[in-house]
């Protein structure tokens, strides 16, 4: 009888394990605005000259302020915004979804998204006030498109992160303090704040960094690294620093004038300091930092900061990103252990994960992959 169950067991299937879904929720990639994508294996150096168009949607136009933002991916649905709000097409095939209208086309600046406990967080404010501009704060379903909550700020939004289902804004105007306020991402209520001090678009699996202010935009030349969650300060460094980005251990930072350095996520620590500049487009993936100032295109060991290979284009590039061991640079894709070229030119905003490049040019959305 044991020997017979045994045999039974043995012989049982194994149970399929299910794919992981294509994930792009943040503008870069991530809450570390790494702009890298490990998942992604279809599209890479073998493939990458056999792609095809597999759909494209034409986004809404109108006289107004708002632009077409940088796509985000999750549920299958390509999240994007245009000019008169948002929208959210079917990944696989470029059907619509569902649209949602802005209250104010022209009085509505063009919003970071990012998708978090199944809503679409939408995060800008209005454009016709420069003395004394506001932010706004919105969710919609992400299967729907239907508003969730809303939150009207006194400041604008400068920056965004989410991460831990928190939202961290930061924002200042002529009417307003410096300050930074989180709020939770299911509904909308404040978490907590703090006065005179500014973040960037990045989080390190929780910790922030913040660069503290005169309340007016004046950097101190104090940074302090806080947890999201919570506020609570971590570590304070004599620094003016702004993350760019961050792996698993590194924060890379530029100061005041611009340098690029890597400093611990943990304890401040600084690593290295890099020469050159054309520091606040980078791409990072914990073996090298990649980054695009205008026709140069520039790869630095990540552990020390030294150059590892530097190429230029004929046009000024963008924001690179990384996937399939590729970079996407704004021209011509390139391999990233060593900047030759591998394959045809990307110009717009883009993502790529799940097999497919989505990308946002001159308010159209476009579809590639490879070809069967």
């Amino acid at each position: 009888m044991l020997l017979t169950l045994a045999l039974t067991c043995a012989a049982a299937p194994t149970p399929a394990v299910a794919a992981v879904a294509p994930l792009w929720d943040h503008p870069g990639y991530d809450a570390e605005d790494s702009h890298y994508n490990p998942r992604e294996t279809v599209i890479n150096g073998g493939s990458v000259r056999r792609l095809t168009q597999k759909w494209q949607a034409t986004l809404r136009t109108n006289e107004s302020c708002t632009g077409f933002s940088a796509p985000v991916l999750a549920g299958g649905r390509v999240h994007v915004s245009d000019q008169l709000g948002v929208s959210a097409q079917a990944a696989d095939n470029g059907k619509t979804l569902w649209r949602y209208g802005w209250d104010d086309p022209t009085d509505t600046e063009t919003p970071r998204l990012a998708v978090a406990d199944g809503l679409v967080i939408v995060a800008g404010g209005d454009c016709n006030s420069q003395s004394d501009p506001d932010g706004s704060l919105l969710a919609l379903d992400a299967r729907t498109g239907l508003p969730r909550w809303k939150q009207r700020l006194d400041r604008p939004v400068h920056s965004v992160v989410v991460d831990k289902n928190v939202i961290v804004v930061s924002g200042g105007s002529p009417s307003d303090e410096d300050g930074i306020t989180a709020y939770a991402v299911r509904d909308g209520r404040a978490l907590w704040s703090r006065a005179k001090a500014l973040t960037s678009e990045v989080s390190a699996d929780g910790t922030i960094l913040a660069r503290a202010t005169d309340g007016s935009g004046i950097i101190t030349g104090t940074s302090l690294a806080l947890s999201i969650t919570d506020g609570r300060q971590r570590w304070e460094r004599r620094a003016g620093w702004t993350a760019r980005a961050a792996d698993a251990s590194r924060f890379y930072v530029t100061d005041k004038s611009g340098v690029l350095s890597a400093v611990g996520v943990t304890d401040g620590a600084s690593g290295w300091t890099a020469t050159g500049t054309g520091n606040e487009l980078i791409a990072v993936d914990g073996r090298r930092v990649y980054r695009v100032n205008g026709k140069n295109i520039e790869a630095l060991d990540a552990r020390t900061g030294k150059r590892v290979w530097a190429v230029a284009q004929k046009a000024d590039g963008r924001q690179p990103v990384l996937a399939g061991g590729l970079l996407y640079p704004g021209g011509p894709v390139l391999n990233a252990t060593d900047g030759t070229v591998a394959g045809p030119a990307f110009t717009g905003d883009l993502l790529v994960a799940g097999g497919r490049i989505h990308q946002v040019t001159d308010g159209v959305l476009t579809t590639y992959g490879p070809s069967v």
